[in-house]
């Protein structure tokens, strides 16, 4: 049978965004399964304490294959408030790694954080960091590195509304 090529631009633009997190990871040009499955876990933990219009607004600027594992296993009826600190998203990280000693929770999310800094608008990143709880946003921040400080900063609370946005 014939190569389909409908979708190798979408086999692309995933690879687009998975390649930093292969270097990121330090991870051998044998280990794309394990890319993926670290790429999966950070962005279901993230998926995981966003609510649900954030959820939403950051799968629409995902590339299409990476769109379908990110709302893997996810119910519209989540509840984000179980992630409060910085611990319970590690764990959450963890819990989907599973028992890789090769994946470190903290370097994965680490990695997956800095691809979405580099791959989405900051408009959008804002109003994500907005939405998490100030243990949270701090682990985001720490984690993203230099180049997202102006995209990313914790709101004050003051100034943040019911829905989680700031104002």
């Amino acid at each position: 049978m014939a190569g389909l090529h409908v979708f190798d631009s979408h086999v692309d633009a995933a690879n687009t965004w998975l390649r930093p997190l292969i270097e990121d990871l330090e991870l051998g040009p044998q280990e794309h399964a394990r890319a993926v499955q670290a790429l999966r876990a950070g962005l279901h933990a993230i998926r995981d304490r966003l609510p649900a219009a954030e959820v939403v607004d950051l799968a629409a600027q995902l590339p299409t294959l990476l769109r379908g594992i990110f709302y893997e296993g996810w119910r519209l009826d989540n509840d984000p408030a179980r992630i409060r600190n910085r611990a319970a998203m590690l764990d959450r990280v963890k819990r989907e790694l599973g028992t890789d000693p090769r994946l470190i929770p903290h370097d994965v999310l680490r990695a997956v954080i800095r691809v979405l800094v580099d791959h989405v608008s900051p408009g959008e990143i804002r109003n994500m960091v907005a939405t998490l709880p100030r243990p949270v946003a701090a682990l985001w921040n720490e984690l993203s590195g230099v180049a997202a400080e102006r995209a990313v900063r914790i709101p004050d609370p003051a100034r943040v509304r019911r829905t989680g946005y700031a104002l």
